[in-house]
């Protein structure tokens, strides 16, 4: 299981994503979208080339104000043309992961993933981080064009839509939805590195299901983001 963190959100100071880029395996960098920019890209990647961590373009809606957090109602030519202003910052990187709103409507909207799935495949992208079973990673494994790499959230709640078979993240603006202790991310990590995770259903229960990640993700603004990655990088060593 590799450890992957989104990272060069909070600009070339933060001493914090200087630490962590030191102990995950793939740096989702930011690309200007809802954060990031040209200096942050630059610091992060020779940060990155010197400890040997494998970077993504972590691309997303072109949305600075509400940190791409928010779907946008985007035409398709806007909505790509967003993304190449992006990809142009770090267009010989051929790993993609995608941000916030973004990532989680290519989890179910099938309409969207074809409209990216074909610009994945004009930019020849090799690798995709991304939800198992989502709609984008679907269209990629019928096609086997782009490998998808399943990840799984270290310090996020799930919920589980039983008709399509999908795992999401629990909305932010939920109760329990981010785990903000480190013992609890920590047992919720754990299980996840065993397959399985427990989901929040709408009867207020919890249901043990088995889950695949390939990765593990740590969101770099997090409080315990940096405890909770020398732990995992303890346990994944």
């Amino acid at each position: 299981m590799k450890i992957n963190c989104d990272i060069g959100e909070r600009g070339i100071d933060n001493v914090i994503d200087q630490e962590l880029i030191t102990l995950v395996d793939i740096a989702n960098l930011a690309c200007g979208g809802h954060a990031g920019d040209a200096d942050s890209i630059k610091f992060f990647r020779n940060l990155a080339d010197e400890n040997d961590v494998q970077i993504t373009a972590h691309l997303s809606y072109p949305d600075k104000e509400n940190f791409g957090r928010i779907s946008m109602d985007l035409s398709s030519e806007e909505l790509l043309n967003a993304l190449d202003q992006q990809y142009a910052l770090v267009s010989d990187i051929k790993w993609i992961k995608f941000h916030g709103a973004l990532y989680n409507d290519l989890n179910k909207d099938r309409e969207l993933a074809q409209v990216i799935y074909h610009w994945l495949i004009k930019n020849k992208i090799e690798v995709l981080l991304c939800p198992q079973n989502s709609a984008i990673a679907q269209l990629c494994e019928t096609e086997q064009l782009i490998h998808i790499m399943p990840e799984v959230f270290a310090e996020r709640a799930y919920i589980y839509d039983g008709e399509k078979q999908q795992f999401a993240l629990m909305p932010r603006g939920k109760k329990g939805a981010v785990l903000e202790s480190l013992e609890e991310a920590l047992i919720h990590s754990e299980q996840l590195l065993q397959g399985t995770v427990f989901t929040h259903e709408e009867d207020g229960t919890k249901v043990c299901r088995e889950i695949y990640g390939e990765s593990i993700c740590i969101h770099s603004d997090a409080t315990i983001a940096l405890e909770l990655a020398k732990e995992l990088r303890g346990r994944l060593a």
